[in-house]
């Protein structure tokens, strides 16, 4: 091989070298790219969850979910509220009065929360692909900035306290309808309903203590 011959070689070589260095920059500037993006649109996600948890938490619904589900009218929400604190010594109207606003006004909390944790549920979901996206595309990411393990917790447990809420509605119902059929007050059937919903009303009690504690380890609210 002559000395021509190996100038030429030498010069496709350091052209290829400039090539795959050009080529490995950009992609390299791409991926960072990609990654910084997925990271904004995780730290969003994480703030949509935020808000979503203070919002339940508060008992409250986005304006979507407002419209979508509607409570009885105020005075009527009044009265509901006001007969059904006092169960055990209402007349025979005022039993058929309660029973009357129930459809209207019984589940009505009870339903806005569940539709908002459904909600809080696929939002969650959105984040934690998120994150699982950081995990492949950026392998020096610092996961304890991801707490996806205890927003788990927070969606396991606002799913348990929907579902609590719906039972409480429901032994409700029950105790009016047994009201309705003439049992007394302080007749067994009656006690165990009564039973039934203090039990009910102490681990709501316990589980929203429980959410707020991790909720405030997450977001510090």
């Amino acid at each position: 091989m002559n000395r021509m011959e190996m100038k030429k070689i030498a010069g496709v070589l350091v052209v290829v070298g400039v090539l795959f260095f050009g080529a490995s920059w950009y992609v390299s500037e791409q991926q960072s790219e990609y990654v910084a993006q997925i990271k904004l649109f995780t730290a969003e996600q994480e703030t949509t969850l935020a808000t979503l948890a203070q919002t339940i938490d508060r008992d409250g619904a986005d304006a979507v979910v407002s419209s979508l589900i509607l409570d009885c009218e105020p005075d009527n929400r009044k009265r509901f509220d006001e007969l059904l604190t006092s169960l055990d010594s209402l007349s025979r109207t005022e039993i058929q009065e309660v029973d009357g606003l129930f459809d209207a006004c019984g589940d009505y909390f009870a339903q806005r929360r569940a539709v908002m944790v459904a909600r809080l549920e696929r939002e969650f979901e959105v984040y934690r692909d998120y994150v699982e996206l950081i995990k492949i595309t950026d392998k020096r990411a610092p996961l304890s900035e991801y707490p996806v393990e205890k927003w788990t917790e927070v969606v396991e447990l606002e799913k348990q306290r929907s579902q609590l809420s719906i039972q409480l509605v429901r032994i409700q119902d029950e105790i009016i309808t047994s009201l309705l059929k003439g049992v007394a007050p302080g007749a067994e059937e009656i006690r165990v309903q009564v039973t039934e919903a203090s039990e009910v009303k102490d681990t709501l009690s316990y589980t929203g203590v429980r959410i707020d504690e991790i909720r405030a380890d997450v977001i510090g609210l």
